[in-house]
């Protein structure tokens, strides 16, 4: 049979574990807003083959402003992208 010191050492040990349960259970961090004044933009990516080119072009389209963004590798060792053009939808397409 244990001690007594033994028995009394574990049970506030138990103690101690049980309140520190607790407090990490009714102790909530802050809520993080990210963001929260702001909207980040209302785009849309997506990649596709260029005739006639080994490679494929990033559209990136604006659909705040209704543009359409080109972008292509120009060197593929350094990794840089150039950037080719916008198109207007709203002139191509009409409102």
């Amino acid at each position: 049979m244990p001690s007594k010191r033994v028995l009394i050492a574990f049970l506030v040990a138990v103690n101690v574990v049980i309140a520190t349960a607790l407090l990490l259970a009714v102790v909530t961090p802050p809520a993080a807003f990210a963001q929260a004044s702001g909207r980040g933009g209302n785009f849309v990516c997506v990649t596709a083959k260029v005739r006639g080119q080994a490679y494929d072009a990033v559209y990136l389209l604006d659909r705040d402003t209704d543009r359409l963004h080109a972008f292509y590798p120009q060197n593929v060792q350094t990794r840089k992208h150039g950037y080719a053009q916008f198109r207007d939808l709203n002139a191509d397409f009409g409102n």
